[in-house]
């Protein structure tokens, strides 16, 4: 296997907290150089009006696993995707240089996205601009490779590789890059090790710029939980919630009283009422609380739905087509465009929790997107301020949440975490594995780059944990990932103009989602891109 590692960008801090936290999801961290893109005589190719012009630097990867550079940018039309300059740069499966190409069929196409090359001479290098599948997909896997998510995080157990997280879910610029941080279950070897494999399972190019592992130690009786923030709460005390219903007014005490598998989804009917103006569900439950306590921790076993997943194929990319390569290109490296999207994406998405103070209700804190794919345990500290039960409400936009369990620790206090920086990375081959590891040992302008179907490990020696002590093990992580804009997609593009965030598209994808969406789960958890072993 072959890992593609990089440096590059080059930060530029907003004041002294380098980060903007107006995001799509968190802070953002603002990318310096870009790319210079020569101009190209617009008449070297013969055009119909049908023909969409790429202005950027796009890859299209092939179905036999080759990956064409075109760094002039493209026409596409309904049959074929050409060059507007020079012929692309062909690259077989092992990265070996083939003839170069003018055209290329479209019906050969699994893929494309952005190439950004984001060098700047004197300061950083990029070490390969090249990023392949690595494995023939095929027309019959290309056909089902629907399954999209960013990096996943598994870990063994006896043999057999379990899911513990999706991280950095929905980071799909530079400019959303930020910190992450997972429940993990896992424990440390004999040795004082703990090993977790990450992969590249969907049609995307993933760049990590950091893993670190948190060590949680307390007490035997406590379940260490993230809060909305990624910080380790410390909970005991549980407690079932004395009522629970829906909008609908169903009533969820027993669907959420356990991690069985029966999970909650929005009732039809708050489906079919959606509109622009009230496109929310909510769960309301209540919660008696102890004599003298000053705060308890809501938690929660979620995931998203396929809603947002959704709204990226269909609506923001999907519609578009290949005008998405140069909205993708261009609108997600410049401020306005990304606040903008942030903005709008803040305040529909995520999970609210309010509590009720007299007869109105106050919001305590917002939960981000966090995927579709891993499951997760996550808290959020409700101050009690004297109330004997509490009245909260969880709020959020129609069917984006699967919750399977909730409950109410009445013991809750927040954990002090040991870091642990990455100690190994087994890549295949030691130059690879050593060149990743330096990658990802600190948020540097240093990247490791992979492509579907590749897979590494990292370690973190955590040492032996004291006797009588728990220990809990979160993993935080760093880095974005830039989705293929699948050749399906571009043959039915249906809107002349790149995506524009409103409500009007979120009612859209709604509607969608409700009308496919148990076609579309089936095919989602049955497809992904088959890791080399």
């Amino acid at each position: 296997m072959r890992l593609r590692y990089l440096v590059g960008p080059t930060l530029v801090r907003w004041g002294v907290s380098s980060v903007v936290c107006t995001s799509m999801m968190a802070c953002l961290i603002i990318a310096k150089s870009g790319v210079a893109v020569e101009s190209i005589d617009k008449g070297a190719a013969q055009m119909t009006d049908a023909d969409v012009v790429v202005s950027s630097p796009v890859k299209a990867h092939l179905v036999d696993g080759s990956t064409v550079l075109f760094r002039d940018g493209v026409v596409v039309s309904k049959s074929s995707v050409r060059s507007r300059g020079k012929p692309g740069e062909r690259f077989d499966v092992r990265l070996n240089r083939a003839p170069t190409v003018q055209t290329v069929p479209l019906d050969s196409i699994v893929g494309m996205e952005n190439f950004i090359s984001r060098t700047n001479a004197g300061v950083s290098t990029l070490l390969t601009v090249l990023a392949n599948t690595g494995v023939v997909i095929g027309s019959a896997l290309a056909a089902v490779a629907i399954f999209g998510s960013c990096p996943t995080v598994y870990a063994d157990s006896a043999g057999t590789p379990v899911l513990q997280a999706e991280v950095f879910a929905n980071r799909i610029s530079p400019l959303f890059e930020a910190r992450d941080i997972d429940l993990l279950s896992v424990r440390a070897d004999s040795a004082g090790i703990v090993r977790l494999q990450v992969r590249n399972e969907a049609l995307e190019t993933h760049y990590i710029n950091q893993f670190e592992l948190l060590d949680v130690r307390h007490s035997r009786s406590e379940r260490i939980v993230p809060d909305e923030h990624g910080r380790p709460l410390a909970l005991d005390a549980f407690v079932a919630v004395a009522s629970a219903h829906d909008r609908a007014g169903n009533d969820l005490r027993s669907t959420l009283a356990s991690s069985d598998g029966v999970v909650f989804s929005t009732a039809t009917s708050t489906m079919t009422a959606v509109t622009e103006a009230d496109t929310r569900d909510y769960i309301d439950f209540t919660v008696k609380t102890p004599r003298d306590a000053e705060n308890v921790a809501v938690v929660m076993h979620l995931r998203n739905s396929l809603l947002n997943t959704v709204l990226l194929y269909d609506f923001m990319l999907g519609a578009p087509g290949a005008r998405s390569l140069d909205w993708l290109a261009h609108d997600m490296y410049r401020i306005g465009p990304v606040l903008q999207l942030g903005r709008w994406y803040r305040s529909n998405f995520g999970l609210r929790i309010l509590v009720k103070r007299g007869d109105k209700y106050e919001e305590v804190e917002r939960h981000p997107t966090y995927g579709p794919v891993a499951w997760r345990d996550v808290a959020t500290m409700v101050p009690v301020r004297g109330q004997d039960e509490l009245q909260i409400r969880l709020t959020f936009v129609a069917d984006e949440w699967r919750i399977d369990k909730l409950a109410v620790a009445t013991l809750a206090r927040r954990a002090e975490s040991r870091v642990v920086g990455l100690t190994r990375v087994d890549a295949g081959e030691d130059s690879t594995s050593t060149a990743a590891l330096r990658s990802m040992r600190e948020p540097d302008e240093r990247y490791l780059q992979t492509s579907p179907g590749q897979k590494f490990t990292i370690a973190f020696d955590v040492g032996q944990a004291p006797p009588g002590v728990a220990r809990t093990f979160l993993l935080a992580s760093q880095g974005y990932y830039t989705e293929w804009l699948r050749g399906s997609w571009i043959k039915a593009s249906r809107d002349s103009i790149p995506f524009k965030p409103g409500n009007a598209m979120l009612v859209g994808a709604i509607r969608r989602w409700y009308a496919t969406r148990d076609s579309v789960e089936t095919r989602f958890y049955g497809a992904r891109i088959p890791v080399r072993q």
